[in-house]
């Protein structure tokens, strides 16, 4: 019934204030329109009033230029048509009368600011000029720029003896040129000649000056001719294209800009006019709506009070209904009497079953802060109860939020209202936001937090000696490849399985919690030996090493441990941890699947490669590297085929420092890059400088070949240092292309297509197969010293050697041998048809300059005696 009015009533509500809102809008539109149509008609007046300003100045400007052609046709025909000037310019040039007379002299410059007077004979000759009020001798066209004097004849020809003027734009100024044949005009007592006749010509340079005056003559200000170095004008300006001889020029001067003037008082004026009256219209329209809405809101409130007392009943059950909690009344002793419609699908229950059933009975023990209120009543009128527990008709245990309200009922007697929330999904959240701070989502192992507070009460406890605590940091081996091979997922499946066995190893007796990552604790309190340690180690090994069935893979893992004592080796819970993952990084760099125990000298020797890659990093910035170079001697060309570069740290503390004793750190700590990157530079510079004609071998760390870059890291080497890369040799260890096979080949073919070749160093010590030396890009190899040095002595050695050779040579490799010592090693290699030898019977490692100074190929003595016997 409420809503069936309210419906009915909607229409009539605001009808007046609507009404009224439309018409004032189409006014103010209407007034928008017409000032902007206003506007609008200003800006075409203002342009039209310019253009019609800009015309006038034009045709003004156009009358004095004509003027002033008129004036110089004027005087050119008053000295052309003379029967002196006949005489004294076309019979013969006279100077005396034309110059020292002023018949034809300064007074054309002085007076009328005649620039150049020229006489030309009949092959346009100049017999007579005057420049700038002086008597020079020179061309007319020289004094141009360029020849006018066949324009000028033509149009003499054309105007029957008239005087003409040309415009012409000559040096980038604006030029007038008047010119005249040279007649007695009406004087009878000169006689013609018969031939060609001379030509006067008359230049008037209409210089910016000259250009300003004849504009201003007219009101016309700033006129000026525009070139490409004419300033921009911050004014308004006008201009004027005019033919001239040979193209157009343009003029262009101060507008007069009447619209702009208008624009300027007249267009504020009634942008302010319209401004202030859609404010005006604006503030009446306003208050016109806010009578008018009062008077509906008038309207409407008495059609609601009308209304208003059928309505609420509806109301109130509609908004009940329609909550998401649940409402209820019950009497004095807290007997349910009415309990909204929202109930049953909230709790699950039916209203019937509770209805004349106690409030306290719904509730789980949580009825005596209840009890106590309902002791006394008066102290406050509402009570709110959290968090209070029952169970649902699943019976499942939930909860919620109950708020009471002490009241009357319309019977007078005393009973209670009030509502209840369900919060059950709020207290299982804060319950596993508890639970996942304390422990490991994917494990449910205790996570740090948990492990922290746990080891510092067993510390708190005081182990002691002979019963210590056991803090063992346990990190897995190989489990990389599993994330890799099998996925993610499967690596969880892993971690949760290690988990069970390692809660399994270590029972009730400690605390197992995941560090992070691969990283595990296990917390041994009240261990009764160090022996009883190392057997615990052993079945954490044999657990964890033993295969994982995961989704039908087999799948094997190891894992190293630190172990710290306390309170052996700490009784601080932060230098227990930080102990143990020392004694773990010793456990992973000595193998897999070892478990070792922190010693005080260990933080030591940890301090100590730290401040021995601190100064590998310094010694790269601070040039205390050296590079030497060993040669490799050709057996067939009998000279010094190549060198290798060989670096050495001048360390300022421990001196020279061999490769075997910083290079495994740069390889560890990742310095090997920029290691590798400041040797391929340097021995290229050295060698494109030094020895061009020799090729150059750099060894390159099998890691490098794990790292993204390689190919631009050689190519950029090269470049700078301009070594030929067909020059370039890269030596690599077996071992280099194992891991990622498909990545160092690729690298490999990109380096080969630049040009570089790649030899394989310390052949026979690792672990390749004939496949390896077919599938990977080789063009060499380097036989091993180890088999090089017993040849003198065994037979099986010398066995070894020819067989490599000649595994070599079926793959089309040139064989390098190292380690030659002596000439015997020579003969025998020589004999077996290596390539080339290398060694300290060849030639110790060596500055570049040593080597040239022996002039290469560097060959020691007695390698050439004895290559001269055979």
């Amino acid at each position: 019934m409420n809503i069936i009015s309210v419906k009915h009533a909607e229409p009539f509500t605001g009808r007046i204030k609507e009404s009224i809102k439309k018409t004032l809008a189409v006014l103010v539109s209407l007034l928008g329109v017409i000032f902007l149509i206003a506007i609008f008609a200003l800006l075409n007046i203002a342009h039209d009033l310019n253009e019609h300003a800009d015309d006038h100045s034009r045709l003004l400007l156009r009358k004095a230029l004509f003027s002033r052609q008129d004036s110089i046709r004027s005087h050119l025909q008053d000295n052309a048509a003379w029967g002196e000037a006949y005489e004294n310019l076309h019979r013969r040039v006279n100077p005396a009368w034309a110059w020292d007379k002023q018949n034809l002299g300064a007074s054309l410059y002085k007076n009328f600011g005649y620039e150049g007077v020229f006489v030309l004979d009949g092959k346009d000759d100049t017999r007579y000029s005057i420049l700038n009020g002086k008597r020079q001798s020179r061309t007319l066209a020289d004094w141009l720029g360029r020849n006018p004097t066949p324009e000028l004849r033509q149009a003499l020809a054309r105007s029957q003896g008239k005087p003409v003027s040309r415009l012409m734009l000559a040096q980038g100024e604006l030029i007038l040129l008047a010119a005249a044949w040279i007649t007695p005009g009406s004087d009878i007592n000169v006689t013609p000649i018969p031939g060609a006749a001379s030509m006067l010509v008359f230049v008037d340079r209409l210089t910016f000056s000259k250009l300003q005056s004849m504009g201003l003559e007219y009101g016309i200000h700033d006129t000026q001719v525009k070139t490409p170095a004419t300033p921009v004008a911050n004014y308004p300006q006008a201009s004027l294209t005019l033919p001239v001889y040979g193209g157009s020029i343009q003029l262009v001067w101060r507008s007069d800009n009447p619209g702009g003037a208008l624009l300027t008082w007249v267009l504020p004026l009634l942008v302010f006019l319209m401004f202030a009256t859609l404010v005006f219209a604006f503030m009446l329209m306003r208050n016109t709506l806010l009578k008018a809405q009062r008077n509906d809101e008038n309207t409407f409130l008495l059609e609601q009070s009308r209304l208003a007392l059928a309505a609420s009943e509806n109301r109130f059950r509609d908004v009940a209904e329609a909550a998401t909690d649940w409402i209820w009344e019950t009497d004095e002793q807290l007997r349910f009497t009415w309990i909204s419609e929202r109930f049953p699908a909230i709790t699950g229950y039916r209203i019937g079953d509770w209805l004349g059933q106690p409030l306290t009975e719904f509730l789980q023990n949580d009825s005596f802060a209840l009890t106590q209120w309902l002791k006394n009543p008066q102290s406050a009128n509402n009570l709110t109860l959290t968090h209070c527990r029952y169970l649902s008709g699943q019976q499942r245990q939930r909860y919620c939020n109950l708020t009471l309200k002490n009241v009357t009922m319309m019977n007078g007697q005393r009973g209670f209202r009030g509502t209840a929330t369900d919060v059950t999904l709020e207290i299982e959240a804060q319950q596993r936001v508890d639970y996942l701070s304390h422990h490991d989502e994917l494990t449910g192992l205790p996570n740090r937090v948990q492990m922290k507070a746990f080891l510092e009460g067993k510390l708190r406890a005081k182990p002691t000696t002979e019963r210590p605590l056991a803090m063992i940091m346990l990190d897995l081996d190989k489990f990389k490849p599993v994330n890799d091979l099998f996925g993610h997922a499967a690596g969880d499946d892993v971690l949760h399985e290690m988990s069970s066995r390692l809660r399994r190893c270590l029972g009730d007796n400690g605390l197992v919690a995941r560090h992070g990552g691969d990283e595990f604790i296990l917390i041994v309190p009240d261990i009764r030996s160090r022996a009883a340690v190392e057997t615990l180690c052993q079945q954490l090994i044999a657990a964890i090493t033993c295969p994982y069935q995961i989704n039908g893979h087999e799948i094997f893992i190891g894992a190293s441990m630190g172990i710290a004592l306390a309170p052996q080796d700490a009784t601080d819970a932060n230098d227990l941890l930080r102990f143990a993952d020392i004694a773990l990084y010793q456990a992973k760099t000595s193998g897999h699947n070892l478990w070792v125990f922190y010693q005080p000298d260990m933080s030591e020797q940890i301090v100590q490669r730290r401040e021995m890659e601190q100064a590998l990093r310094e010694a790269i910035r601070a040039d205390q590297l050296r590079l030497v170079y060993q040669p490799r001697y050709d057996i067939k060309s009998a000279q010094v085929y190549a060198v290798e570069a060989l670096v050495r740290w001048q360390h300022p503390r421990l001196g020279l420092l061999t490769p075997d004793q910083f290079i495994p750190l740069a390889e560890e700590t990742g310095l090997i890059i920029e290691l590798s990157d400041w040797v391929m530079l340097q021995a290229c510079r050295a060698m494109q400088q030094t020895l061009p004609e020799l090729a150059l071998s750099v060894n390159i760390s099998a890691s490098e070949f794990q790292t993204p870059g390689l190919v631009e890291r050689v190519h950029s080497a090269l470049e700078q240092s301009g070594f030929p890369p067909s020059r370039f040799e890269i030596e690599v260890t077996e071992n280099a292309t194992l891991k990622a096979p498909d990545i160092a080949l690729e690298m490999m073919r990109q380096l080969k297509a630049m040009g570089v070749r790649f030899l394989i160093d310390d052949f026979g010590t690792g672990y390749a197969s004939l496949s390896y030396l077919r599938t990977f890009p080789f063009d060499g190899i380097k036989l091993d010293r180890s088999f090089v040095i017993p040849m003198a002595d065994s037979e099986s050695a010398c066995l070894i050697v020819k067989n490599m050779i000649g595994l070599g040579k079926a793959y089309s490799l040139n064989v390098t041998a190292e380690g030659v010592e002596n000439s015997q090693q020579q003969e025998l290699l020589k004999k077996y048809e290596c390539d080339i030898l290398q060694g300290y019977y060849i030639g110790r490692p060596a500055p570049l300059e040593q080597i040239r100074e022996q002039q290469a190929p560097a060959v020691s003595a007695r390698a050439r005696l004895a290559l001269a016997k055979n």
